[in-house]
């Protein structure tokens, strides 16, 4: 009997597990697509669709799509692959990003052109942000952390 209690609890876990994984990929998914788009609209309508609304009400729009917009002018296009998995947890994910025209193999990249996105995701609806992505280059995130 504590063998099968154990397993169903197992089990709510993993699933509960996978649906904010899956909340947190479809959260990059959509960056990747608004960042590749890189249009003004395409940028607020990103913010509007996923900041969780108690951001919205604080958040001067015209200075994230600027911010937006700084990082794709800085790294060109992205692959819609992940180039490697920095960190996962419930409400976390942190990865890597490279530009279109690199290989996901190719592991010797500079780290000024690979871009961290962290996405953090609110405990109760992981649908949105708890608060705006995490962005920067791998080299300045290695500098902060040393």
């Amino acid at each position: 009997m504590k063998k099968h209690v154990f397993l169903v609890l197992f089990s709510l876990n993993t699933i509960i597990l996978f649906c904010q994984t899956n909340h947190q990929l479809e959260l990059l998914n959509k960056f990747i697509n608004t960042h590749n788009s890189g249009t003004d609209e395409a940028i607020s309508t990103f913010i509007k669709s996923t900041y969780h609304p108690s951001l919205q009400d604080k958040l001067n729009l015209k200075e994230h799509i600027k911010f937006y917009k700084h990082i794709v002018t800085e790294f060109g296009p992205l692959n819609s692959r992940i180039y490697e998995v920095v960190e996962t947890k419930p409400t976390k994910l942190i990865v890597n990003l490279i530009k279109t025209d690199r290989r996901i193999t190719d592991r010797s990249i500079n780290p000024t052109e690979i871009l961290v996105v962290e996405i953090d995701t609110h405990p109760k609806q992981p649908q949105y942000l708890s608060r705006g992505l995490g962005l920067g280059a791998l080299a300045c995130t290695r500098r902060k952390n040393e």
